[in-house]
C-alpha cells in the first residue's frame, strides 16, 4: 500500500536508526520530500549515500530550526532524543535526559499543530516497562524469559500505585505517550516501542553505545594485538562486562527494526506497539558471541566483571504477539549474523582510527586499552558552553551597509567549519563524553535601521 503522506520530516535523521529510515524512504521513491534535521551534518554510516532531498543542520531546541524543519511537512518521524545504554541512561542523567527529551518533543508537538502537520511518528521504548517486571530472570526450568506485553507498561506492584519504568528517561517516554494520546483528533499517531536497536553506524564508543557494539568493539581491539604485545602484556587479553553477565536482553537488527517502521506507517494501528526481537541472550553469552565474530577463542579471553557500573533490568524480553497480528511482522536476522555484520564494519572503523596513530606498539597498546573500557557520561558535568559576544555594525567609512551581512555570512561558516565536530560528536569517538555548546549574542546599536530592517540574527540561524 503506497504511504498517506508524501512530505516527511525525520528529526535525529542523521542518527542511527533515524538515518537508516531515511535512507528507506527516500530510496523508495513513494515520497515527494524526505527532510531531515539534526545536530549532525551526516550520518556515520551513510556518508557516501544521498538519503534525503533536504537536510537542516541544527538543533529543535532553537525556535527558527524547529519552524523551518516544518514547512510544508505532512508527517513528522521523531527519533530525536538524548539517549544511549547504560552508560548514559542510568539514575545521575535522570533529570538532565528528562528535561531535554520532554521539552524538545512538547516543542516539536506544539509547533506540529500549529504548522497543520497530519502525522507523527514517535520512537519509545521498553524502557517503559514497569521495572518490577523485570528483576527476575532467565528460568532454566520453564526454558522462558520475561516476556513484556503492551499492556504490561501500566502493570503495577499494589492496587493504585502509579506505573513504574525504567528511570526518568523510561518515565519520559511513557508520558510522551500519554502526551500524544491526547492529540489523536488532529495528529494520526504512531508509536513504535523499540527493544534494543543494533547494527552498522551505531554508536560503539564514548558511553553512549549499547551492549552489542560495546562488546564488538572490545573484541575488535584484541585483533589489533601483535603476537609480541600479547607476550609483553598477557593482561590484555581479556573483556569489560559490566554485572556479573546474568543479564538477559533481546536484541534487534536494524534492518528488522526499520521494516517494523515502515509497515506501522502504513498500518491504521495507533496504539504503541513492540518493535524487539523475541529471542533473549544473556550479556556473558554476547560476549561469548562477540569474540567468535572476532575468530577469538573465548577460553583464551578472561572475563572482568564489574559490580559497581549501572547493569539496568535483571531480564527483558519483547512479546510479540500483537505485533505479528497486528503488522505481519516478526525479527528475520539472527542474533549471530546480526552481530557479524555489525563487527565487520566496527573493525574496519577501528582499523582506521589505528592507520592515523603514530607506528610503534605502545601507541597501539595505549589505542587497545582505551576500546576495552566502557564509560559512565555524567551529562550534568560534562558540559562546557562557549559564549560568544558579536557586536555588528553597518556604519562603516570604508564599506558599504551590506558588507557588513556578508562579513557575518563568512564568520558563521567559519565557526560551522571550525567547531561542528566538537559540538556534534564530542570526543573521543562518536560517542562523545563531552557535550559542547555555543551561544552567540549579537550587539545592534537601537538605531541602526539597516541591520534592524535586514535581520542579522535570522542570517546566522
Amino acid at each position: 500500500m503506497p504511504p498517506l503522506y508524501k512530505r516527511v520530516l525525520i528529526t535525529g535523521g542523521h542518527g542511527f536508526l533515524g538515518s537508516y529510515v531515511a535512507n528507506a524512504l527516500h530510496r523508495s521513491g513513494e515520497y515527494d520530500l524526505v527532510r531531515i534535521v539534526d545536530k549532525s551534518p551526516k550520518p556515520t554510516f551513510f556518508e557516501s549515500v544521498e538519503i534525503s532531498h533536504e537536510a537542516i543542520v541544527g538543533d529543535l531546541h532553537d525556535p527558527f530550526v524547529l519552524q523551518s524543519s516544518l514547512a510544508d511537512i505532512e508527517l513528522v518521524l521523531h527519533f530525536a532524543a538524548n539517549m544511549g545504554g547504560m552508560g548514559t541512561i542510568h539514575p545521575q542523567n535522570d533529570f538532565d535526559i528528562y528535561t531535554d527529551n520532554h521539552m524538545l518533543t512538547l516543542a516539536l508537538l506544539r509547533a506540529c499543530i500549529a504548522a497543520g502537520v497530519k502525522g507523527f511518528f514517535y520512537a519509545s521504548s521498553a524502557c517503559v516497562y514497569p521495572e518490577h517486571l523485570q528483576q527476575s530472570t532467565y528460568n532454566s526450568d520453564s526454558d522462558s524469559d520475561v516476556s513484556l506485553k503492551e499492556e504490561d507498561a501500566f502493570a503495577c506492584p499494589q492496587a493504585n500505585a502509579p506505573p513504574q519504568p525504567q528511570g526518568l528517561y523510561g518515565l519520559e517516554k511513557l508520558n510522551t505517550e500519554l502526551l500524544l494520546a491526547q492529540f489523536k483528533s488532529p495528529l494520526d499517531i504512531r508509536i513504535a516501542r523499540f527493544h534494543n536497536v543494533y547494527g552498522p553506524g551505531g554508536t560503539y564508543m564514548g558511553g553512549r553505545e549499547k551492549a552489542p557494539a560495546a562488546l564488538l568493539r572490545k573484541a575488535a581491539a584484541l585483533t589489533l594485538l601483535s603476537p609480541s604485545d600479547r607476550s609483553v602484556h598477557p593482561d590484555l587479553m581479556h573483556m569489560e562486562l559490566w554485572g556479573d553477565g546474568s543479564q538477559r536482553r533481546s536484541f534487534l537488527y536494524i534492518d528488522d527494526a526499520v521494516d517494523g517502521i515502515l509497515r506501522l506507517l502504513r498500518s491504521d494501528y495507533t496504539c504503541p506497539l513492540n518493535i524487539g526481537s523475541d529471542t533473549s541472550i544473556s550479556i556473558h553469552d554476547l560476549c561469548t558471541r562477540a569474540l567468535e565474530c572476532a575468530s577469538i577463542d573465548p577460553s583464551a579471553v578472561e572475563i572482568k566483571t564489574i559490580v559497581d557500573r549501572p547493569v539496568g533490568v535483571g531480564c527483558r524480553n519483547s512479546a510479540n504477539t500483537l505485533v505479528k497480528a497486528t503488522l505481519h511482522w516478526a525479527p528475520t536476522v539472527s542474533i549471530e549474523e546480526g552481530m557479524r555484520r555489525t563487527y565487520t564494519w566496527i573493525h574496519s572503523e577501528i582499523r582506521q582510527r589505528l592507520e592515523a596513530l603514530p607506528e610503534g606498539a605502545a601507541p597501539r597498546v595505549s589505542f587497545v586499552q582505551q576500546l576495552q573500557s566502557s564509560e559512565v557520561i555524567d551529562l550534568s558535568s560534562n558540559t562546557v558552553s562557549f559564549a560568544i559576544l558579536l557586536p555588528i555594525t553597518s556604519r562603516s567609512k570604508t564599506a558599504e551597509p551590506h558588507q557588513c551581512l556578508e562579513n557575518l555570512k563568512k564568520f558563521a561558516k567559519s565557526l560551522i567549519r571550525t567547531t561542528r565536530d566538537d559540538l556534534v560528536l564530542g570526543e573521543p569517538f562518536n560517542g562523545g563524553t563531552t557535550r559542547f555548546e555555543i551561544r552567540i549574542y549579537l550587539a545592534v546599536d537601537h538605531d541602526d535601521d539597516y541591520l534592524l530592517r535586514n535581520k542579522p540574527d535570522d542570517l546566522l540561524r
